[in-house]
């Protein structure tokens, strides 16, 4: 006879899930590797689906033939996870009788969103981030919800001249029954500037010309007073473009073969200063 609660790994660990040996019957033993008619599936857990929906992700079904373990379980374990809607997939045997096999799937539900609070920014804009973040009451909280918030919220900040800006996003249980609340911690830092534009092998045209042509990339320059309406920030995709600009530039002026060889952007972080 088989002992109670012996795990028996069916899978990579990796993916969490579990057959285990609950009970078994006097003449009716478990033998692993052997093949056996799905008699029924009970689901337990924590989870608010129709059980009968749960077992139908799952692929299984009864009256069908099953290797306990073997592909049939496995695969219903790949697809339950592959859901991201639940934190722990676990089969357990609860009875073999003659060629029948009586499987539990204990299974846990992951949290939804109750509500988001960001701290650091403008209620403006944290009502902007968390519709494009797609932080909404109800979303089902799991680690790639949190880690895509994280990077596009980053991102965004990147984007718009905020090099050193630093997210933290934290989640706490709500009142309300398996759901959590969200704290979404934004520190900007300051924005970087651009202190120099340099270019290299410029020998035909003016430096002051091709500065021109980067409509969105310009130095910093506070004594200039044609500077003080136009952001010397430094945004990646405007930068991009303007290497464009300078090309067309060249071939505006008839160097119809002109080519940027190398380009790179410095920055120093003591300074909040970069440089291209």
């Amino acid at each position: 006879m088989f002992q109670k609660a012996i795990k028996q790994f069916i899978i990579t660990s990796i993916l969490l899930g579990t057959v285990q040996s609950a009970t078994a019957q006097d003449q009716n033993e478990y033998v692993a590797g052997q093949k056996y008619i799905l008699a029924d599936i009970d689901v337990t857990g924590k989870l608010n689906f129709n059980k009968e929906t749960v077992v139908t992700f799952t692929g299984l079904h009864k009256g069908q033939q099953i290797t306990v373990p073997g592909e049939e379980i496995s695969s219903a374990i790949k697809k339950l996870w592959k859901l991201g809607l639940f934190s722990d997939v676990n089969f357990y045997i609860t009875k073999v009788q003659n060629d029948s096999i009586y499987l539990e799937l204990d299974i846990n539900e992951l949290p939804k969103l109750n509500e988001v609070k960001f701290v650091g920014i403008k209620k403006g804009k944290a009502a902007t981030l968390t519709k494009d973040t797609d932080l909404k009451k109800g979303k089902v909280v799991n680690e790639n919800l949190l880690t895509t918030s994280k990077n596009y919220i980053t991102n965004k900040y990147k984007n718009d001249g905020f090099f050193n800006t630093k997210v933290n996003i934290s989640t706490h249980p709500d009142t309300t029954e398996n759901s959590v609340n969200m704290t979404v911690l934004v520190d900007r830092g300051k924005k970087v500037k651009i202190s120099d534009i340099v270019f290299t092998g410029n020998e035909n045209l003016k430096n002051g010309k091709l500065k021109g042509a980067m409509k969105n990339t310009k130095k910093k320059s506070p004594l200039n007073p044609m500077r003080i309406f136009k952001s010397s920030k430094y945004v990646p995709e405007k930068y991009k473009e303007d290497l464009v600009a300078i090309i067309d530039t060249y071939k505006e002026n008839g160097y119809r073969d002109a080519r940027i060889t190398e380009e790179n952007v410095t920055y120093n972080p003591e300074k909040k200063h970069c440089k291209s």
